[in-house]
């Protein structure tokens, strides 16, 4: 039967799509659609059809480039799709590729969640003209852990010391309890207060509140806040999507490290995944390589702590549309990345994962 692919406006349709297919990622879903302006650009989606099913997805991100009246595709996470064949990833690459030339794009990026190597894959964007790109736009690869046994299980398959932190913690008085909206501003705090002591970027406080209403409005997320004699020393964030739970944000004070709450906190979120259906966790960003110069390798020995497995993702792939000028903004995006990495090394600091 043909496959035709037709622009999607219908939320619940694609959300069960998503829901349901193989290798799916909340960065698909209808809300991180609604989400895009937020991040400066805005999301077209396209569906494959055979008959009267779907059978594939993609939710392409255009993104305008700096001091250019051109844009770029961006498939964060995507195409989601039942089977890889040419027959549903050629037509949606079709519709990707009428949408660049509307868009005046150079090219399009897309970076699968499908784990490498993926052979089925790896041939069918060959066939159509995508290679492989470096660097990344985002971490390719995931602490997981399986939810499917009893929680009892899961304490006993973890490190003695993650097990004995998080019993610390209750036992030192470190109480977890789910957050509300208006605990944003509390949030946000603690969120700015982690960012300059493990240096990395924070957002401005709206794109979070942007964030957090869509999933919270879509029943699909969760913070919860650890309090130490009523003080807030510790915060998760969390959105799940069909079978996943995705570790969002981490956020820690300065004081009461001692307390563990992080610990607690990492596990009364895996058993909220667990209460709410999901059979697997994903702690997100940990290391390519998992060598003690590579960036996140302090946060990946937190992660394996809990159990669990490696998962990389495929690389990312990608064509030009405007081959000329793609090349060289590709040239400018992996050569300042190249950059700071010399840069890293040369001042002894890990090595990054992603541009």
């Amino acid at each position: 039967m043909p496959v035709s692919v037709q622009q999607w406006d219908d939320a619940p349709s694609w959300n069960d799509f998503i829901t349901h297919a193989p290798d799916t990622h909340f960065q698909q879903s209808w809300e991180w659609g609604e989400f895009a302006p937020e991040l400066g650009g805005h999301a077209v989606r396209f569906a494959a059809v055979e008959g009267r099913r779907i059978v594939g997805v993609v939710q392409a991100f255009v993104n305008p480039i700096s001091h250019l009246a051109r844009t770029h595709l961006y498939i964060p996470r995507g195409p989601v799709v039942c089977d890889p064949r040419l027959e549903v990833l050629g037509p949606l690459l079709d519709a990707c590729r009428a949408l660049g030339d509307q868009e005046r794009a150079l090219g399009i990026r897309i970076e699968p969640n499908v784990p490498a190597p993926s052979p089925l894959w790896h041939c069918s964007l060959e066939a159509l003209g995508l290679h492989a790109l470096y660097p990344p736009s985002q971490p390719r690869s995931s602490w997981m852990l399986d939810l499917k046994p009893e929680p009892d299980a899961l304490l006993a398959a973890m490190k003695s010391k993650t097990r004995y932190n998080i019993r610390l913690a209750a036992r030192k008085g470190v109480e977890v309890r789910e957050g509300r909206e208006d605990d944003l501003d509390a949030f946000y705090d603690l969120y700015k207060v982690t960012g300059a002591r493990d240096d990395f970027f924070i957002q401005p406080k709206y794109i979070y509140r942007r964030m957090f209403q869509l999933f919270r409005n879509a029943g699909r997320f969760c913070m919860l806040l650890a309090r130490y004699r009523g003080e807030l020393i510790a915060a998760v964030t969390l959105i799940r999507q069909g079978s996943t739970c995705w570790y969002m944000h981490g956020a820690s004070d300065n004081t009461h490290r001692n307390l563990m709450a992080t610990y607690l906190l990492q596990w009364e979120a895996i058993l909220w995944a667990q209460r709410q259906g999901c059979t697997i966790y994903d702690f997100r960003a940990v290391p390519d390589t998992l060598r003690e110069d590579q960036d996140m390798y302090g946060v990946y020995r937190f992660k394996e702590g809990f159990g669990g497995y490696h998962r990389t993702t495929m690389h990312t792939h990608g064509t030009a549309y405007a081959p000329g000028l793609f090349g060289l903004w590709q040239a400018y995006f992996s050569g300042r990345f190249a950059l700071t990495q010399r840069r890293r090394r040369r001042e002894g600091l890990p090595l990054r994962q992603f541009a």
